[in-house]
């Protein structure tokens, strides 16, 4: 009975509420809920009216950049057929093992094909790219003339809490000429780099990142993806300066023949690193070899596909407890160790143990154990984030 005269009394309150809420808009003069309908539709079509015309002028100079092995974005820069992209869309950096081992910067498509919203396919010379590591190229159109183009924004002109919007064309060629809005969430005090959630994805690398008259304010260069590579809103453009001072080096031939944004620096190789205690400083850097996947195991997250690693080598013993140390003030430090068996089918890995922090708070990488059987091991050290660099330190003890 109780029960059900709780529920009665929710309803009734339910019901009052929704009179008492009718009630008040019927007190209202129609005046005035007529006012304001009518700002709140004039708002919203000022809105649509900023967004449609961004887009009406910036779509016939957007473009899809196809070099026969992938595709990217780009954006018209002249009327005489400069196109702005990313040097990463030309040539891409290696991401597995295989791929270092053959990569070669000389190694790129010297023409690539551009199309244009319309439709229309035309040839593109590959001219040159950004210096210094800089993820720029420019392409030459030379059968064009008087092309649409997209102007540039004032440098540093972009704040944060802007609204911008992107043209590109994510994940498939069919899905050119793609426009989503957002807003600019963080500049980067350092580098001017702009942080935004305005939604790209894979293939719009190298479109343009646009303010409210249309201007280019950034070229859209990467994103960070969640765990089912779904966008998490945190997408970085280069910012309007480096676009402006690249181009004026372009016109003058000052760029680069070779992309710069990946660089080989030593090759890969296995140190060995005896047991003794003794400190070895090492460094993961661009160049290093990368990991060619990740996953959860053993409850712990293992490093990111593509994280820069370094290997080392030692003889163990069965029954030796070893202790291997990974520290660092720049890294996310992370350690795995592996046992290394010759058989039939070639050499096998099995993993003995892993481990990303030392303890709570602490970042910096330690396993401790029990060797089970004599022969090699391997020791892994890499960072637990994608493309991280900088300097560490690893020790290795056993007893006896």
């Amino acid at each position: 009975m109780n029960q059900l005269l709780r529920f009665r009394t929710l309803t009734l309150c339910t019901i009052f509420t929704v009179i008492a809420a009718s009630s008040i808009e019927q007190l209202l003069p129609n005046n005035r809920r007529e006012a304001w309908d009518s700002n709140s539709v004039l708002a919203q079509t000022a809105e649509e009216q900023i967004a449609n015309q961004v887009y009406q002028k910036a779509s016939p100079a957007a473009v899809t950049v196809q070099t026969g092995t992938g595709h990217g974005s780009g954006f018209v820069v002249s009327q005489d057929g400069f196109i702005i992209t990313n040097a990463h869309v030309i040539k891409p950096p290696p991401q597995t093992q295989e791929e270092l081992e053959n990569y070669n910067n000389h190694d790129f498509p010297s023409v690539v094909t551009v199309v244009f919203a319309d439709g229309r396919k035309v040839p593109a010379d590959v001219r040159g790219f950004g210096k210094g590591g800089l993820d720029l190229a420019v392409l030459k159109i030379h059968t064009q003339s008087k092309l649409r183009t997209l102007p540039l924004a004032a440098a540093g002109s972009a704040k944060v809490g802007d609204r911008v919007f992107t043209l590109g064309t994510p994940l498939d060629r069919n899905f050119k000429d793609t426009f989503t809005q957002g807003y600019i969430t963080r500049i980067d005090k350092t580098n001017g780099k702009i942080q935004h959630d305005a939604v790209i994805m894979g293939g719009n690398s190298g479109g343009p990142l646009l303010n409210v008259q249309g201007q280019v304010i950034g070229v859209n260069t990467s994103g960070i993806s969640g765990r089912e590579k779904l966008n998490t809103g945190m997408n970085f453009a280069i910012p309007v300066s480096q676009i402006q001072s690249f181009i004026t080096a372009a016109r003058k031939g000052d760029v680069a023949l070779k992309p710069t944004i990946f660089e080989r620096t030593k090759a890969p190789t296995v140190a060995t690193i005896s047991l003794n205690g003794q400190v070895v400083n090492g460094s993961l850097a661009e160049g290093d070899r990368t990991l060619e996947k990740g996953s959860l195991a053993e409850g712990n997250q293992t490093p990111e596909k593509g994280s820069f690693a370094d290997l080392y080598q030692f003889q163990g013993r069965a029954g030796q407890q070893v202790v291997i140390e990974m520290t660092s003030q720049k890294i996310n430090s992370f350690l795995t160790l592996y046992q290394l068996s010759e058989s039939s089918e070639g050499t096998e890995f099995k993993k003995i143990a892993e481990n990303d922090d030392r303890g709570p708070g602490d970042f910096n990488a330690q396993i401790a154990t029990t060797l089970p059987e004599d022969g090699i091991y391997l020791i892994i050290t890499t960072s637990q984030e994608r493309g991280e660099t900088g300097n560490y330190s690893l020790r290795a003890t056993a007893n006896p």
